[in-house]
């Protein structure tokens, strides 16, 4: 019988917990396991016609993300972050023409892998788990045709502006997306509702029909690029709040190729008066523990898209606060990799968590409140 996403969270709730030896083993061997399974499904002679002959980089990339991503359910223990984004990666990749037949494959040649390159008394758990996975493989792909829906609810006052701005583009003519935006924006007080109303739902849009097939991987960058000219146009209008809040970082976490969100929280702490460095996309550890010295802010911000990289996030903010310079900055995380999951952001060791831009304004102006400046 096929179970419904939450009976299938429910049951994945039940799977044993990895024990320190078997997540550090896990993780340290990632580089031979990835290897493994790499060298393995290249050599099938089928794999062409598998992965819907797609460029084998693809297919690599995403044994990269299977590793980040086990390695973070490992080590934090939540199940149900891997019962549902495992709908989602069948979803995405069947999508871009990757045949169902793929994943048993992979999965199966992890479990070899696992069982080459760990000791068997560090594998109980994690071979249990890749079990319950394979095994659940018919119910992953029928969950996978089930559309999600990732429109953000919109008022009737913003949704033919909303509308016309996906449409152009889609049809990716950045000077009709500039002026539409530039219809919203007469002041800094403006940049808010446009981002809330129109950037952050249609970039939200755009990745689900990229999920779906709808548009390529060229037109979803095309999107983002133009979204990326809009925003850094806009931006320039008058800023009516002076420098007087605090000091604030923002950035995309390691790894971290989604930008747009950050970019707006960034755009509209600065609007309220916050000395803002936004840092962008995929900033190495080093490099922000380095600024964060040197600048020492009162906020960090760190946007997390894909569930891969949660440890990454997790180990940095380790460091972070373990650092005696830095252990009085607020730590806010936020990105679609949190939203459908309750708590999941406390597992990072974050002070906070932001679904969207009023939820960060709350959060800084409560931070105002305390007296802590």
């Amino acid at each position: 019988m096929l179970l419904t996403l939450d009976e299938l969270i429910k049951d994945a709730k039940k799977l044993p917990l990895v024990p320190l030896a078997g997540t550090t083993a896990y993780h340290q061997k990632i580089p031979l396991l990835k290897k493994y399974v790499d060298d393995a499904l290249t050599s099938n002679p089928s794999i062409h016609d598998i992965i819907g002959n797609n460029p084998m980089q693809i297919m690599y990339d995403n044994h990269g993300h299977h590793a980040a991503f086990m390695a973070t359910v490992f080590s934090i223990g939540n199940y149900e972050l891997l019962a549902r984004t495992i709908p989602w990666v069948y979803r995405a990749y069947s999508a871009h023409h990757f045949s169902y037949e793929y994943f048993p494959l992979e999965l199966n040649t992890w479990l070899e892998a696992v069982e080459e390159h760990i000791p068997p008394n560090k594998t109980e758990e994690i071979k249990s788990i890749y079990t319950w996975i394979i095994n659940r493989h018919d119910n992953m792909v029928a969950l996978s045709q089930i559309e999600a829906d990732l429109q953000l609810p919109i008022s009737e006052d913003w949704l033919e502006r909303k509308n016309s701005f996906l449409a152009a583009l889609l049809e990716g003519n950045h000077r009709k997306c500039l002026s539409l935006a530039k219809e919203s924006v007469a002041t800094g007080k403006d940049i808010e509702p446009l981002y809330l109303h129109i950037i952050q739902p249609v970039m939200y849009e755009v990745g689900m029909l990229w999920e779906r097939g709808t548009i390529s991987v060229a037109q979803e960058h095309l999107a983002s690029a133009i979204v990326g000219r809009v925003m850094g146009t806009i931006n320039m209008v008058s800023r009516e709040a002076q420098e007087t809040r605090g000091k604030a970082v923002i950035t995309a976490a390691p790894n971290e190729f989604h930008e747009i969100g950050a970019w707006m929280i960034s755009d509209i702490l600065e609007h309220q008066g916050w000395d803002v460095r936004y840092l962008g996309a995929n900033t190495p550890a080093s490099d922000l523990l380095t600024l964060l010295r040197s600048f020492k802010p009162n906020i960090l911000a760190l946007s997390v898209t894909m569930p891969f990289n949660i440890l990454k996030v997790k180990e940095m903010i380790g460091t972070i606060k373990a650092d005696k310079e830095l252990d009085t900055t607020l730590i806010i995380v936020g990105g679609r990799a949190f939203n459908d999951t309750d708590n999941l952001w406390k597992s990072t060791g974050a002070d906070s968590f932001a679904s969207n831009a009023q939820e960060i304004k709350q959060i800084t102006d409560d931070w105002m409140n305390s007296g802590r400046t």
